[in-house]
């Protein structure tokens, strides 16, 4: 044992001896009230009536904030030590560990239990009683795991529940803790490149590591078995370029995320960004969409010292950020945040390779708040018979039916967040903004609340990525790329591409089109970023797929990764030629496929035949969560879904189905 702990622990026992009236205390009451305080600590103990201050220390200020603990707990990728920060007492204590290195902490009051992911020694490790440490010492694991990890990289609690998130291989490990030891429960494979998580209520969430997503499971504790779990949502946090860190609290519903921007540069192009009312905006998000950067603050610049911002902690009271800067090596805190900008930090601390950072204070210890509730799986529907807007429910039981301007529509997409529905008119060849969609009643008949200009040819579908709408037009053979701000539309550019257009969707920032009269398939990388003006643009990747005769309807589900089109055979036969496929682990096989070459359909699932009802095809959507595809049936005047798709092949019936006299588009909206 070191000689400063054997003095930490000597003292205490001296003044219980001293309470229970076994020695005299009048000669060392002095001296071990102040040796307790040490009046240095950033902690209220001894006789100290408030932190640092009083009793044996100085007398306190008038004025000062008596008796708050606000600590941060720091682990570090250089030595493995826990570093404590007292806040509001400006001190530091190290506490030496066997670690070499270490990644995700947690401090549970309560239990006086510091708990960290070692990955030096593979394990998670528990230490108890550090509180009583005032001075830097040596600590020693009162209990650990097993040796279970690869490459750990984050903790996450709920309760007796302890997840580790591991990238070595993907994984989140899930504990048990009970009494003086942890359990694993279950190793969940997780389908991206894992790194920062956080619990919200029941939910876990999760940082999609080398991009700006955040993904959600749903119930987790529930849920968390051995196998492949697939997130219940992935979305895009607008502006993050990589993420890495997250935490939320309950008390303020604000999620915080990091920005390591490009990892190559550790130094200067880091930041983070703060959600506020975060509950409302994610959970109006379906599956794959885009938080928009308007929504939310970012911190970012020279001035914060941010070059590799590797996780993040917050405090409610007082609605600071802690940053763990491993780059820099610092840990950085930032008030008085406001909009954001280029925000010189409060507070900066040096420590080396800074990895993860925990905020413990009376007020803000276990405010996870709340898991998500209220999740819809709705359908929205054109058709060209009549220009309706129809919605279903997942049954495919119709909810209500909308009687827009348009005689004829093709293309259309549900905002949540200000409870809109745009469709493209073939009509009236425009976008057309209908608000307040779920106090139209039924059956009632509306005039757009804003328009598009005229632009249009021949629109034939339309795919959504924040503030940015793209219409594919086959009247010749353009994308028509459009701002939204929630109140108009603003033409942006008009890209001419040589491909014959039809069906599009985004999968993250590439669209992927479909190549009418062919079975291929285009890919435009960054799409938005790359054609911001006027021009012509080509795919940078064309492939077949085979099995497909002619292909319409498109649709890339984020959280699965898969793909879906549709086959429409011969456009002669309407009523009975026709088919689906569907593509699983689909960007590891775009990955693989080069230029000009096929993705196998041995690599694919597909469903035709006449039980299908499916002769002409036109759209199609999917939803993950029940592994069902929708289409839009044209040429049978039908919406379909087909169940568990994934254990189906063939010649098989639709699960559901309901008329629909030309339908046209569909779009599926899963929060």
């Amino acid at each position: 044992m070191k000689k400063n702990a054997f003095k930490s622990i000597f003292l205490y026992g001296t003044l219980i001896l001293c309470l229970a009236g076994i020695v005299s205390c009048d000669d060392e009451e002095n001296l071990t009230a102040k040796n307790l305080a040490t009046c240095t600590d950033g902690v209220m103990n001894g006789d100290e009536t408030g932190i640092d201050c009083g009793g044996a220390c100085t007398p306190c200020e008038d004025g000062m904030e008596l008796g708050r603990r606000a600590e941060l707990y720091v682990t570090n990728n250089a030595n493995g030590d826990i570093t404590k920060y007292s806040v509001t007492g400006d001190s530091m204590v190290t506490y030496k560990t066997a670690s070499e290195a270490a990644e995700g902490i947690y401090f549970d009051k309560d239990e006086d239990l510091v708990v960290q992911a070692s990955r030096s020694g593979l394990s998670l490790d528990a230490y108890k009683g550090l509180s009583m440490l005032t001075e830097d010492s040596d600590a020693t694991a009162d209990f650990s795991s097993a040796a279970d990890f690869e490459s750990p990289r984050e903790l996450a609690v709920s309760g007796d529940t302890y997840v580790v998130s591991d990238n070595g291989s993907n994984k989140y490990f899930v504990y048990t803790k009970s009494g003086d030891s942890f359990t694993l429960n279950s190793t969940v494979e997780i389908p991206f490149p894992v790194w920062g998580i956080t619990f919200k209520g029941k939910d876990l969430y999760g940082v999609v590591d080398t991009t700006g997503d955040l993904a959600v499971f749903n119930d987790f504790v529930a849920n968390a078995k051995d196998g492949v779990l697939i997130p219940s949502k992935r979305v895009t946090i607008g502006g993050i370029v990589r993420t890495h860190g997250l935490t939320y609290d309950g008390t303020d519903d604000v999620m915080v995320l990091t920005d390591i921007g490009d990892a190559a540069n550790a130094t200067d192009d880091g930041g983070f960004h703060v959600i506020a009312e975060f509950s409302k905006k994610f959970d109006a998000l379906s599956d794959g969409e885009v938080l928009p950067a308007n929504l939310q603050v970012r911190v970012a610049g020279p001035s914060t010292s941010m070059g590799n911002p590797i996780d993040v902690a917050y405090d409610s009271e007082t609605d600071a950020v802690y940053i763990s800067e491993v780059g820099n090596g610092k840990v950085l805190g930032y008030t008085s945040i406001g909009d954001g900008g280029d925000l010189a930090p409060s507070y900066s601390k040096d420590l080396m390779a800074a990895s993860s950072i925990y905020f413990s204070s009376d007020e803000t210890d276990g405010n996870t708040g709340d898991e998500s509730v209220g999740q819809l799986t709705m359908l929205y529907t054109t058709n060209n018979a009549n220009g309706d807007i129809n919605v279903y429910d997942s049954q495919v039981g119709l909810q209500k039916t909308v009687i827009s301007e348009s005689e004829a529509s093709e293309g259309i997409y549900y905002d949540a967040m200000n409870d809109n529905v745009i469709q493209a008119s073939r009509s009236n060849l425009r976008l057309e903004n209908y608000g307040g969609f779920w106090d139209i009643p039924n059956g009632s008949a509306v005039n757009a609340d804003f328009v598009s200009t005229t632009d249009l040819v021949s629109p034939r579908e339309i795919a959504v990525s924040g503030d940015r709408i793209v219409v594919s037009d086959n009247g010749e053979n353009k994308f028509y790329v459009y701002s939204y701000d929630g109140s108009s539309f603003k033409l942006i550019s008009t890209l001419v591409t040589n491909c014959n257009l039809w069906g599009i969707t985004f999968r993250g920032n590439d669209l992927l089109a479909v190549v009418d009269k062919s079975s291929d398939l285009a890919i435009y990388y960054d799409f938005l970023n790359s054609n911001k003006t006027d021009g012509v643009v080509a795919p940078d990747k064309q492939i077949t797929i085979e099995g497909i005769v002619r292909t319409h309807g498109i649709d890339y589900n984020e959280a699965e990764d898969v793909l879906v089109m549709t086959d429409i055979g011969d456009a002669d036969d309407a009523i009975t030629d026709g088919g689906f496929q569907v593509i699983q682990g689909f960007t590891a096989q775009l990955e693989a496929t080069p230029d000009g070459s096929s993705i196998a359909q041995s690599e694919q699932i597909r469903v035709s035949g006449t039980s299908t009802r499916l002769g002409n095809p036109l759209d199609v959507a999917y939803d993950h969560k029940t592994q069902t595809v929708y289409i839009a049936e044209v040429g049978n005047g039908k919406i379909l879904g087909f169940s568990d798709v994934l254990n189906t092949n063939g010649n098989v019936a639709p699960t559901n189905h309901t008329d629909l006299t030309s339908a046209s588009s569909i779009y599926l909206y899963n929060n």
